[in-house]
C-alpha cells in the first residue's frame, strides 16, 4: 500500500484492569484423594494494553491486502476475475474475517466499522458473495450498506492495524453503549439463563434451569431467536449465566455492570469475555464442570488446546450456587 491516507485517525487503546476473580470447579478428588470436594481458584487481576488502532482511508486496491481466505476458488477467483471500481462510497472489506460467528463479527469487524463511521459517512461492507444470512442480518441491522462479492475493488478502502486479539476491547462501551438498532426490545428479563443446543451443552442442563429458574433467571437458546432480540437480552441484561460460546460476545452492547458467570468445560477455559466483561464495567466468575479423563492427557500431555473446545460437560449446582453468592446473587 503506497498510496497516502485520504483521512485518518488513531484510537488510544488505554489500559483495562481485569479484576481478580474465582472458578468453581465441579468436585473432584484432586482437591483430596479420599472424597472429592468443590476447589474455590483464586484468580489474580491483571492489566490488558493493546496497541493503539490507526484506522485510515486511502485509494487502493483490495488486491494489496493480505488474502486470508482458506477458500481456493475465492483465491482464483480473485486473481483472475477484473476488479470493480467503486467510486462515492468507502469501502470496508471483511472478507478476510468470517461470517458465520457471531462473536468474530461483533468484536473484529462491527467495532470497525462503527470507528470508520466517525471519521466518514457512506461505509460499505463487503461481504464473499454466498455469505451468511447471519453475516448479511447484522449488518442490515446496523443500517450499513452491503455488496457480497468475490471480486477485487478498488475505491477508497477502510483500513485499520487492528488484527491483534481484542484490539477494540477498551471501545466497547464508547461504540456499541449508546448503539441504536433496528429491533431493540427494551423489555427483556434482568436475568438471563444463556444455554446451548448441540455442540458445547450442559448433559444436566434441566438441572441447572431448575435452580436458575427459582431464582428469576429466564433461559435463551440464541440460534432460535433473531439477532436483534439476542442483543437485546445481552443489552439489558444485570446478571448472565451462560455456557462458553460465540453467544456471550453481544454483552458488548451492555452497559448495565452486568454480573456474567461463564460455564466452561474443563478442558476449554479462556479469559475471552473475562475480559470483555471487565471492559464493559461488568464483573466475572466461572464454573467448571466435571473433569473427564481424557482432559488432562489432552491438555497437559498433548497440549491440544483446542481438543475439548465443542465437548458437553455437566455443571455441579453446589458450584453454581457458590458462584452466584460470590456475585451476590
Amino acid at each position: 500500500m503506497n498510496s497516502k491516507p485520504e483521512k485518518s485517525t488513531v484510537l488510544p487503546n488505554q489500559p483495562i484492569a481485569v479484576a481478580a476473580s474465582k472458578m468453581f470447579t465441579y468436585p473432584t478428588r484432586l482437591a483430596g484423594a479420599w472424597k472429592p470436594d468443590i476447589m474455590e481458584i483464586n484468580l489474580p487481576e491483571y492489566e490488558l494494553k493493546r496497541p493503539d488502532i490507526e484506522i485510515s482511508i486511502r485509494q487502493e486496491s483490495t488486491r494489496t491486502i493480505p488474502n486470508n481466505s482458506s477458500s481456493f476458488y475465492q483465491k482464483m477467483y480473485r486473481k483472475f476475475a477484473p476488479p470493480m471500481q467503486i467510486d462515492g462510497e468507502y469501502i470496508l472489506d471483511s472478507r478476510y474475517e468470517t461470517d458465520g460467528n457471531i462473536a468474530h463479527i461483533m468484536t473484529a469487524v462491527v467495532p470497525r466499522l462503527l470507528a470508520a463511521k466517525k471519521l466518514c459517512d457512506r461505509v460499505t461492507v463487503v461481504l464473499r458473495s454466498n455469505a451468511s444470512n447471519m453475516g448479511k442480518n447484522v449488518y442490515k441491522l446496523l443500517g450499513a450498506s452491503l455488496l457480497c462479492t468475490d471480486k477485487d475493488i478498488n475505491g477508497n478502502l477502510v483500513l485499520a492495524n487492528d488484527q491483534h486479539p481484542g484490539a477494540y476491547e477498551a471501545f466497547y462501551t464508547n461504540l456499541f453503549g449508546e448503539l441504536a438498532f433496528e429491533g431493540l426490545n427494551p423489555d427483556t428479563p434482568e436475568k438471563v439463563f444463556i444455554s446451548r443446543k448441540g455442540t458445547r451443552s450442559l448433559i444436566n442442563e434441566s438441572e441447572v434451569e431448575q435452580i436458575l429458574q427459582a431464582r428469576g433467571f429466564k433461559k435463551f437458546y440464541f440460534e432460535d431467536i433473531p439477532i436483534s432480540e439476542q442483543w437485546s437480552v445481552t443489552k439489558n441484561a444485570k446478571v448472565i449465566v451462560g455456557m462458553h460460546g460465540a453467544a456471550i460476545s453481544n454483552i458488548v452492547f451492555n452497559t448495565n455492570k452486568v454480573k456474567l458467570i461463564e460455564l466452561f468445560h474443563p478442558g476449554y477455559v479462556v479469559d475471552m469475555y473475562r475480559n470483555m466483561a471487565n471492559a464493559v464495567g461488568g464483573t466475572w466468575c466461572a464454573v467448571s464442570g466435571q473433569i473427564t479423563e481424557d482432559v488432562i492427557s489432552k491438555l497437559d500431555f498433548k497440549q491440544d488446546a483446542r481438543s475439548l473446545a465443542l465437548a458437553r460437560t455437566k455443571i455441579d449446582i453446589n458450584s453454581l450456587q457458590m458462584a452466584l453468592e460470590y456475585l451476590d446473587e
